[in-house]
């Protein structure tokens, strides 16, 4: 979907200003139930890192826990499972000899590459067989991608409000987006496909495109920040932004958005 009417830096303050003062004034409720999470530390390493893949919050009546590479729960994708009656655990097809699964079910992944970059899958089973399923994502980087990082790169990201919760209004306010661009993308993930591509804007046409997963809650500003309303736990994950340069020289910056329970 094409739109010529890409926000300017002017209303992208304006809303900067207002998310600042409405997260100031709002008081944030604590959930009544402790809800499972899983959180990456940290969401974006460099190769060499260890990352741990923190669970939060597990049930008593939890049985076994088993962690799967990828989005698919195929015993040749199984890193591990963990047995917490007799807190055992036996290693899976996809084991690579660095990865360690905690009686807590958290997963730590040492020295990591950038073949370890993606999403990894919690399959939890409690002593009534009932199944819960969470993933979770981190990002390797040598650098990104292959992109050559500009040696005076200040490009940079930052959330506002700084904590989010369910069905809030952020703003991805970028800093220092370079002069002389074609234009710029977003992408869900880090992974530059059309697949996960939310929102790109070309200088030349003063156009923008928007994904259709996010064609009604999407607002994007010429300074290359993106305004996402109503956002949901599904969209917790790494956002990306890549510049396309006149010279090549290829820009990127990485975030990780976490949405909170209310």
């Amino acid at each position: 979907m094409m739109n010529s009417d890409a926000l300017s830096c002017k209303d992208c303050t304006s809303w900067q200003e207002l998310l600042l003062t409405v997260s100031i004034l709002t008081c944030w409720l604590l959930p009544t139930t402790a809800q499972i999470t899983i959180e990456s530390v940290p969401p974006i390493a460099v190769e060499g890192d260890n990352v741990l893949l923190f669970v939060q919050n597990l049930p008593e009546n939890v049985q076994t826990l088993s962690w799967y590479k990828g989005g698919k729960l195929l015993k040749m994708f199984e890193i591990a499972r963990h047995v917490i009656a007799t807190n055992s655990s036996v290693m899976g097809p996809a084991h690579s000899g660095r990865e360690t699964m905690l009686n807590n079910g958290s997963l730590m992944i040492k020295n990591v590459t950038r073949k370890d970059s993606g999403y990894y899958t919690l399959q939890i089973l409690d002593t009534t067989s009932r199944r819960e399923i969470m993933r979770a994502e981190f990002f390797v980087q040598r650098p990104i991608l292959g992109f050559r990082k500009h040696p005076t790169s200040q490009l940079k990201i930052e959330f506002v409000p700084p904590r989010i919760e369910e069905n809030d209004d952020v703003l991805l306010l970028v800093y220092n987006l370079p002069e002389n661009l074609q234009g710029f993308v977003w992408h869900k993930g880090v992974f530059p496909v059309d697949h996960f591509k939310i929102a790109s804007h070309s200088f030349l046409t003063n156009s923008t495109m928007l994904g259709r997963t996010y064609l009604d809650r999407l607002t994007v500003c010429s300074d290359g920040s993106l305004l996402l309303s109503k956002v949901s736990q599904e969209d917790t994950g790494l956002y990306s932004l890549r510049t396309i340069p006149v010279d090549l020289m290829s820009e990127s910056a990485i975030v990780y958005l976490k949405v909170n329970s209310k």
